[in-house]
């Protein structure tokens, strides 16, 4: 059995249990796997993660994240928060082969291809995909 250890950056504690919950409930679709979740629900705390944690195998990534208190990215509007994180995950040797889905609410083609531009393997917009297709997502990318 593979186990996908998953980082999930979203503020939203809903939409995190939510993913939690389908990871239980859509677990014998995926016969095989067996996911691990992790979760971070602000910038603080994912650049905190990112510098002290191994890489998980792949990493859900909101774009729309409160700063926490990290002094440095204060002053960084909150929807550049994912996109910074991004540019870490790319830039960081750790970091850089794991699969990111950029998973927001952000619907403009500008902001799908500045995700893609940055490193962004899938683009999903939570509005239009089911807690199963995010699965679904997540076995492709890290087969």
């Amino acid at each position: 059995m593979k186990t996908i250890n998953t980082l999930f950056i979203e503020d939203e504690k809903l939409l995190r249990t939510l993913f939690e919950d389908a990871i239980i409930g859509y677990k014998d679709e995926y016969a095989g796997y067996d996911f691990k979740p992790e979760a971070v629900p602000d910038m603080k705390t994912a650049m905190e993660y990112l510098d002290t944690k191994d890489a998980p195998d792949v990493i859900i990534l909101d774009l729309r994240l409160p700063s926490g208190t990290v002094e440095s990215y204060i002053e960084t509007p909150e929807k550049e928060n994912g996109f910074t994180i991004l540019k870490k995950i790319r830039s960081d040797a750790k970091f850089r082969d794991v699969p990111v889905i950029v998973f927001t609410n952000l619907s403009d083609e500008q902001t799908e291809r500045e995700s893609r531009a940055l490193g962004a393997d899938a683009f999903l917009i939570k509005s239009e995909v089911l807690p199963v297709d995010l699965l679904g997502t997540i076995t492709k990318l890290v087969k």
